[in-house]
């Protein structure tokens, strides 16, 4: 049988006193309402021994904040937002915040639906992994003027925003291969988002200005044979974009009795804690999963309490981890 909630009314009526006194002594300010250390005590201990569970949205009502943070991510399955969610809800918590997290599927349809129910909650502010462009997410960041911060991936040059750049570091990747490929392929999922594809945009660009061949192949079963081909019959090296990529290649050349590393340089775009466990160990370009999450805190914190102007951006470099693949 669900029980009664204890409200203030049932402590002030078990200590004989009003409802303001208890209200004033259960939010710290008995001694500033002449209250005796006493009475105080009194209020408490009942308030205790009854199980009092204080009503949090009437107490942010007073107060103008609800000390939670709205964080909306795309896929939570990955471990690379998965990190990302833990570190933040520690720094959060931390420093006194609670935090709600909302995982939209990369669905674009749903996303600013999602955003929308954070934003009813009556959150102080919102961390922000967005899957639409940020054409799509004014409309819905007009409607409340909580301060936000994009992470990973931009919002525009007048938002704030914590992350990588994508192109720069597509361009550079190339470089860290141990001997200078021929030629270089580029294996993916299809590419739906702005910062993936200018990854690869900066991979090709690198190409083109080192008259570099080069071939960019989404890993999917139409394209199984040509991959293959290229497992087989080429010495090209191989960039993966994001672990997953890598785990869907190496599937494909084990089903097929292939050797993945015979002959192939490869560096993957992303970090998984596989990697350094594998045989042969896996080379990648490890983004700074925890100073954007640290930082991503940092700067929501500081737009809460200061209400700096909006555009700053943080952007911060990926770290080689440079094993045997590459």
């Amino acid at each position: 049988m669900k029980k009664k909630k204890v409200s203030l009314g049932d402590i002030a009526k078990a200590c004989g006193v009003s409802k303001a006194t208890v209200s004033f002594v259960l939010n710290g300010k008995g001694d500033q309402f002449n209250i005796s250390k006493a009475k105080q005590k009194l209020i408490k201990e009942k308030a205790k021994e009854l199980r009092y569970i204080p009503n949090f949205f009437a107490k942010s009502l007073k107060q103008g904040e609800t000390m939670t943070i709205g964080l909306l991510v795309p896929d939570m399955s990955d471990p690379f937002y998965a990190q990302i969610c833990k570190i933040i809800q520690e720094d959060l918590y931390k420093k006194g915040y609670g935090l709600f997290i909302i995982n939209s599927n990369d669905n674009k349809k749903e996303e600013t639906g999602l955003m929308r129910e954070l934003i009813q909650r009556g959150i102080d502010g919102m961390i922000i992994i967005p899957g639409n462009d940020i054409d799509v997410l004014i409309p819905v960041l007009l409607e409340t003027h909580i301060p936000v911060v994009f992470t990973d991936r931009p919002g525009d040059n007048e938002a704030d925003f914590i992350g990588i750049d994508h192109d720069k570091e597509g361009y550079n990747i190339i470089r860290l291969f141990r001997e200078k490929p021929n030629a270089i392929t580029i294996f993916s999922e299809e590419l739906t988002i702005t910062p993936d594809q200018n990854f690869v945009n900066g991979i090709i660009k690198y190409c083109v200005d080192k008259k570099l061949d080069y071939k960019h192949i989404p890993i999917n079963k139409k394209n199984e044979q040509i991959i293959l081909e290229k497992i087989n019959h080429s010495k090209d090296a191989f960039i993966t974009v994001f672990p997953k990529t890598l785990f869907k290649l190496l599937d494909i050349s084990e089903n097929n009795k292939t050797n993945l590393f015979k002959q192939h340089q490869l560096i993957c775009f992303g970090e998984h804690v596989a990697f350094s466990y594998m045989n042969p160990k896996i080379s990648c370009l490890k983004r700074p999963v925890k100073l954007l999450a640290k930082q991503s805190v940092f700067r929501l914190l500081e737009r809460i309490k200061k209400g700096k102007p909006h555009g700053s951006h943080f952007v911060q470099k990926c770290i080689p981890i440079l094993r045997e693949t590459h």
